[in-house]
């Protein structure tokens, strides 16, 4: 694609003021734009934009105009919260959901709110669960034979939201993948993704919808109905908080969103980061070796099942894995004020992806990035690389599941590897990323070789 840049003024925006300057337009193929590279691996794209015109830069594709930030100053606008909004997006959660719940992102209980969820979901919520963790793994794999082949992403939002639901709801999801990805991934595309709101329209959609609220509303009434179960739920952690702003007490409504924000949040973006690792993993079995080596040894000396945060090559592959393939490459926000970056003016109302992805290709910080090499984490002076690492979001809302939703990913992956000998199929196949809402791998399948024998799999 050839791009050029210019600085005319937007065609619906007001006139710039006198010594105003917008952020360059990369121009591409008329109309379309660059929705090719958006749907399918986009951090190389972006990764070659930024090289050509900056830290800041404009897309328009089809009838949409976005600008894009990059670097710490961007970051930092993530951070302080003070220019960048989501509350105009939420608003179709707050009427999808019933709940007021998602506008409050914005709002002055947001902290309140946040501080819940992360006190919450942390790496001791993973350790008190972990037999019911490998457990729950352990049933998804039984039936595992040689000569089985596993679709892995499949595989991953299976086992990823089973996971989830027991550790945060104290009990499965009686709904099928296939229906929790149509919720989901409508919910998505109409709040981020600027689908027409007629497909919140579409008949199959609003009857699962209906039916899935319905169960988190039952969800909620057991909850409230069993202190035990509320002292150990997501859930039941927001009954000891005031309710929202306007409300004298927490409605049933509203606190049926908790639940559902938990699988909008995890669903794809803790599968795609298994399916990711796996993927590589299994490509590189100097690395794999790596990864069973330090299970083994760990499993010795463990009376119980291994702990993911000690297993320290397979976190660091994690990292890895994200920095080559992040489940989630920007972040959309909506400046609710004019402002300067990178010597260009943001306009109120402008939408900003911000890309928090932005150094995961740079080789100032990543010495041959297209490259996966896990022991670039596992050095005394690594803590700094770590934090260019943003998989789960940054600034005042990223994910506050992130810690668990790393721990799970790297549970489930140790599961499989150090169960079974897997290989991918078609021998030599090589991944492609696409966006669906968010990246991931597009027909990866590994098939199961053998299970590991006891001795060779340590105590799992």
């Amino acid at each position: 694609m050839t791009a050029t840049a210019t600085h005319e003024s937007t065609p619906t925006g007001a006139p710039l003021s006198s010594g105003s300057r917008r952020p360059p337009l990369v121009r591409s193929v008329p109309v379309l734009g660059p929705v090719r590279q958006f749907l399918g691996d986009v951090l190389p794209f972006l990764t070659q934009s930024r090289a050509t015109y900056g830290d800041a830069f404009r897309l328009r594709m089809l009838n949409l105009e976005m600008t894009c930030l990059f670097g710490d100053d961007a970051l930092a606008l993530l951070e302080a919260g003070s220019c960048l909004r989501t509350s105009q997006s939420m608003h179709v959660l707050d009427a999808e959901l019933q709940s007021c719940l998602p506008s409050t992102f914005d709002g002055p209980q947001h902290k309140m709110f946040r501080r819940a969820h992360l006190e919450f979901m942390t790496a001791s919520l993973e350790s008190k669960r972990r037999d019911d963790i490998q457990s729950r793994l352990a049933q998804h794999t039984a039936a595992w034979r040689a000569g089985d082949r596993v679709d892995v992403l499949h595989e991953a939002q299976v086992q990823t939201v089973d996971v989830l639901s027991v550790i945060l709801n104290g009990e499965p999801l009686p709904f099928s993948k296939r229906e929790l990805a149509l919720v989901v991934h409508t919910l998505i595309w109409a709040t981020f993704g600027h689908a027409p709101k007629w497909m919140l329209h579409n008949p199959m959609y609003r009857s699962v919808q209906r039916r899935m609220r319905a169960h988190m509303l039952g969800l909620v009434a057991r909850i409230r109905a069993n202190p035990e179960r509320a002292a150990s739920t997501l859930v039941g952690r927001y009954l000891d908080l005031e309710p929202p702003t306007g409300r004298d007490r927490w409605e049933d409504g509203d606190l049926a969103a908790v639940p559902f924000s938990a699988y909008l949040a995890g669903f794809d973006t803790v599968a795609s980061a298994s399916s990711f690792l796996l993927y590589q993993l299994v490509t590189h079995p100097e690395h794999l070796e790596q990864v069973r080596r330090e299970h083994d040894e760990l499993a010795r000396e463990s009376e119980g099942a291994v702990a993911p945060v000690k297993q320290k090559y397979l976190r660091a592959a994690f990292l890895e894995a994200v920095r080559l393939n992040p489940p989630g490459t920007a972040v959309l926000r909506v400046a609710d004020r004019d402002f300067e970056f990178a010597g260009y003016t943001i306009r109120k109302g402008d939408e900003v992806l911000v890309v928090i992805a932005a150094d995961h290709l740079n080789e100032a910080f990543f010495p041959r990035p297209t490259e996966f090499d896990p022991t670039r984490f596992l050095s005394e002076n690594s803590a700094p690389l770590k934090r260019r690492v943003l998989p789960f979001g940054s600034g005042n809302h990223r994910c506050t599941g992130a810690v668990l939703g790393e721990l799970v990913a790297v549970e489930m992956v140790s599961h499989w590897v150090n169960t079974f000998d897997l290989q991918v199929v078609p021998a030599g196949r090589r991944v492609r990323a696409v966006a669906r809402p968010f990246t991931q791998p597009d027909g990866l399948r590994v098939e199961v070789v053998a299970r590991r024998e006891r001795s060779a799999a340590g105590a799992t």
